[in-house]
């Protein structure tokens, strides 16, 4: 009779518990995965027994199986990761370039006006475009996340953005941006959608758009050399930052701050053409998205930084 007596206590004993590899460990339940005991008519010891389940099973196996509803479920959301939050939520805070600003060409004396001059002289009309307003050297960022170092001639019309040779000292080409032609102004914060696996920049940029109301091309913003895309989007140039660069004449050409300044009032003050059904131009400051989600190859570019010419060791390009 003690035999049987003892085998029922196992029995009931076995029903209500579950076995737990070390009980000496004392988990925090937060990290615990809580299994419902299948006899509600268990005692508390059993219940207690329950909540100490299987630690493997909540650190490991759970993680790993919620990653592909983790990743589908954020993936294509077009909701903004928000900025990395930094001090006065502005870049300057958080960069320091410490490398030799000579490796920069844009920084050695008489280039960058040498520059500015010949793109002055070779892409402006003054009678179609009017004077020169004031110029910058700034960091574009292409459609494909990818940074380039461009130089920025504004007028009283049209923004001309120069891509130059800063080594062989030579114009490689430009684009005209007339400015009764753009929609919007939006200055804020570089994000990217809240399933990008890039690391936010926490920078703040500028983005000029136009042709707002025509739909987006799939093959045109999908195309990494295609540079017919209906905006453009700029940020402080690297140098902005070096402690070497003090002459506030230069620091003023790599100030996107002060680009945006100008930009807005010229545009402002800017006359529209007699079309009535043409809506002016929109200045606000949010957030910018920068529709990349993985990016391998601009993420490389930009850290090499080799949309910039600088000395690279042995070669510059």
């Amino acid at each position: 009779m003690i035999e049987d007596t003892l085998e029922e206590e196992l029995l009931h004993e076995f029903k209500g518990g579950t076995l737990t590899i070390n009980p000496e460990n004392k988990l925090n339940n937060d990290k615990l995965i809580k299994v419902e005991s299948p006899d509600k008519a268990a005692d508390n010891d059993s219940a207690k027994t329950n909540k100490n389940v299987n630690h493997w099973s909540a650190n490991f196996i759970s993680p790993l199986t919620s990653i592909p509803n983790k990743i589908s479920a954020t993936l294509w959301s077009k909701n903004p990761k928000p900025p990395t939050p930094s001090k006065e939520n502005t870049i300057q805070q958080t960069i320091c370039i410490t490398e030799n600003p000579n490796n920069y060409f844009t920084f050695r004396e008489s280039v960058l006006a040498r520059a500015l001059s010949e793109c002055k002289d070779q892409f402006l009309d003054e009678e179609a475009d009017g004077p020169l307003l004031e110029a910058f050297l700034l960091t574009q960022i292409n459609h494909w996340n990818s940074d380039k170092e461009r130089l920025l001639l504004l007028t009283p019309r049209t923004l001309v953005v120069a891509k130059y040779d800063f080594i062989a000292l030579k114009r490689l080409g430009y684009k005209k941006l007339p400015l009764e032609l753009v929609d919007e102004v939006i200055y804020g914060n570089l994000a990217y959608p809240n399933g990008s696996l890039i690391p936010n920049r926490n920078m703040k940029g500028v983005r000029l758009i136009w042709n707002k109301d025509k739909p987006d091309n799939f093959g045109t913003l999908w195309n990494p050399f295609n540079e017919d895309v209906p905006f453009c989007t700029f940020t402080f140039h690297p140098l902005f930052f070096h402690k070497d660069c003090a002459d506030e004449k230069l620091k003023k050409l790599y100030c996107l701050e002060t680009f945006v300044e100008h930009i807005s009032k010229t545009i402002a003050d800017l006359p529209r053409n007699n079309d009535t059904n043409r809506e002016p131009c929109t200045i606000q400051e949010k957030d910018i998205v920068l529709q990349s989600y993985v990016g391998i190859g601009s993420v490389i570019h930009n850290r090499n930084s080799l949309g910039f010419f600088k000395v690279r060791g042995k070669f510059s390009f």
